[in-house]
C-alpha cells in the first residue's frame, strides 16, 4: 500500500507587490499555487492507494475565495481518480474563535474527503490502514486529551499517525510561531510503534526516525528557509520505504554576509558585484551589510545596490552599523522597502471587517509612485 504525504502548501499567501503578467494576481501568491499544481499533477502520475495532507493547507483560517477554488479543484483531480484524501487543519488554518467556523467544514462535505479540525482525535480507515488523526488544538488540555484517545486497533494491518506542531519526542522543532502546539511522543506513551507519523508545520523535510517524518512545505514563506528542499514523500508501506519527491519553485538565496567595517563605500558596491550573478534571476535574494562605518552609512546608496541585482525578483537587505547596539534593517534604510513592509503589516493587522487586499493595494499604490 502506497500513500502521498504533503504539508504546509499555505494556499492564499502572498508578499511583495509584484503582479504575474499572465493571472493579474500578486505573483508570490501565484508561485503557491504553481508548487500546489505541481504536486497534484505528481500524484495523479503516481497514483498512490490515498493523500495526507498534514496541515496548514492555506495560509489563513478564513482564506480567500480564490484560494479555496485552487484547493478544491486540486483535491477533486485526486478524488475523481478514486485517491481518497485525508486532511488536518494547522495552525494556521484554524480559527482563533471557533464561533466563526473552519473552512475544512465545507471541505469535509466533499466525496472521498477526510478531514480532522475540530481540536480533537478523529481517526479514518482506508482499506488495511487506519489513519489516527490530531489537528491543531487551540489548547494544551484539547491536545494532551486527543493524544490520550490515541488507539491501536489490531484488526488494521497498518497504522498511520497524521499530526500538526513541533515534535517534541527527542528534538524539538520550532517555527517560533506563538500558537504552535508542541506533538508528545506518542509511541513513547503507547509503548507502540506507528508504521508511520506523518508531520506537518516544520518547513524543511527532515526524518526525526525512518518513519517519523516532516514532509516540509511546498513553498517557502521565509529567508529561514533558504536552502530548504520543496517537495513530499511517498510512502511505500509493504516495503516499509519512504522516497522524497522535489518539486520545483523560485529559488531563494541567503548570501554570505559583507563584513563592511574596513571597507570604502566603493569597495562595498565591488563587493556586491562579485556576488551578483545569473543563478539569482528570478529569486528571493537577502544581503546582508555588517559593521558600516556612520560616514558609510550616510553615504550608502540603496538604488545603486539594487542596480547591482538586476535580475533578481526581491532583494532584502539587513544593514547594521558598526558599535550600534541595534541592527538597522531595510526598511530603516530603503524606501523601496516600505510596500513589503506595509503589506506585511495590514496581513498580520486585526481588520477582519476591512478588505485587506484592497488596502494593500492602495497602500502600495501610494508607496511607489515616482515623486515619493
Amino acid at each position: 500500500m502506497k500513500f502521498v504525504h504533503f504539508s504546509d502548501t499555505h494556499l492564499g499567501y502572498s508578499d511583495y507587490y509584484k503582479v504575474d503578467p499572465q493571472t493579474g494576481i500578486n505573483q508570490r501568491e501565484q508561485d503557491f499555487y504553481n508548487a500546489w499544481n505541481q504536486v497534484i499533477d505528481d500524484i495523479l502520475q503516481i497514483k498512490p492507494d490515498f493523500v495526507i495532507h498534514a496541515g496548514d493547507l492555506f495560509h489563513t483560517s478564513r482564506p480567500t475565495n480564490r484560494a479555496i477554488a485552487v484547493a478544491m479543484e486540486g483535491i477533486q483531480k485526486i478524488t475523481n481518480n478514486g485517491i481518497p484524501f485525508v486532511a488536518i487543519s494547522g495552525n494556521h488554518s484554524t480559527p482563533k474563535i471557533r464561533a466563526t467556523g473552519s473552512i475544512f467544514e465545507s471541505l469535509s462535505l466533499m466525496p472521498n474527503v477526510y478531514a480532522a479540525f475540530q481540536s480533537k482525535y478523529q481517526q479514518f480507515r482506508i482499506g488495511e490502514c487506519l489513519i489516527h488523526c490530531v489537528p491543531h488544538c487551540s489548547l494544551t488540555e484539547e491536545l494532551e486529551q486527543a493524544f490520550s484517545e490515541v488507539k491501536f486497533k489490531p484488526e488494521s494491518d497498518f497504522h498511520i499517525l497524521v499530526s500538526h506542531g513541533a515534535w517534541a519526542g527527542d528534538k524539538s522543532f520550532s517555527m517560533g510561531e506563538f500558537n504552535e502546539q508542541h506533538i508528545p511522543d506518542p509511541e513513547a506513551a503507547l509503548q507502540k510503534e506507528f508504521d508511520y507519523i506523518a508531520l506537518g508545520h516544520y518547513h524543511k523535510y527532515l526524518k526525526i526516525k525512518p518513519h517519523v517524518i516532516y514532509s516540509g512545505s511546498t513553498e517557502r514563506t521565509s529567508f529561514n528557509e533558504a536552502g530548504n528542499p520543496t517537495g513530499f514523500v511517498v510512502v511505500d508501506l509493504e516495503k516499509n520505504e519512504t522516497e522524497y519527491h522535489a518539486i520545483k519553485t523560485r529559488n531563494m538565496f541567503r548570501l554570505t554576509p559583507v563584513h563592511c567595517e574596513d571597507l570604502t563605500l566603493s569597495q562595498i558596491y565591488s563587493e556586491l558585484e562579485k556576488i551578483s550573478d545569473e543563478e539569482l534571476a528570478e529569486a528571493l535574494v537577502s544581503i546582508s551589510l555588517l559593521n558600516l562605518r556612520k560616514e558609510t552609512l550616510i553615504q550608502l546608496d540603496i538604488r545603486e545596490i539594487d542596480e547591482i541585482f538586476p535580475q533578481v525578483f526581491s532583494l532584502q537587505k539587513t544593514i547594521t552599523q558598526l558599535n550600534a547596539t541595534h541592527s538597522n534593517q531595510s526598511s530603516a534604510v530603503s524606501m523601496g522597502s516600505l510596500p513589503i513592509e506595509f503589506e506585511r503589516y495590514i496581513e498580520n493587522a486585526d481588520v477582519h471587517e476591512l478588505d485587506k487586499t484592497r488596502l494593500k493595494e492602495m497602500g502600495v499604490s501610494y508607496l511607489t509612485i515616482d515623486e515619493f
